[in-house]
């Protein structure tokens, strides 16, 4: 039996080799559009990987919100996941993520000085 690593399906499949590639992939499955010093539009991607939406946290307290309908999920650290269809307030120093839906997300975020 393989070495398998996957939490999904427990497939049987993965291999470690494969998961530490996933962790090391350091690449951004979005893009920005900025506004000003403190406000841009994120836009992210829904074809990229799943591995590449990580469990992060910011260094400066921030809003983000939805510019349009979606089914996207949003989880703060030991919290169940909720959807993304109003303004959340994420403090600095707090890890969260995003867990992707069906299509396209694009989020205001207003970084707090």
């Amino acid at each position: 039996m393989k070495d398998c690593k996957c939490k999904k399906c427990g497939c049987g499949q993965q291999q470690i080799d494969e998961l530490l590639e996933q962790t090391e992939d350091d690449r951004r499955p979005y893009w920005e559009d900025h506004i000003d010093s403190n406000t841009f539009i994120r836009h992210f991607d829904y074809n990229m990987p799943d591995h590449l939406y990580k469990w992060h946290y910011d260094l400066e307290d921030r809003t983000i919100e939805p510019q349009h309908k979606n089914d996207w999920k949003f989880q703060f650290d030991n919290k169940l996941p909720i959807t993304v269809e109003d303004k959340i307030n994420i403090p600095a120093g707090v890890y969260h993520r995003l867990i992707k839906g069906t299509g396209s997300l694009a989020l205001l975020i207003k970084v707090k000085p």
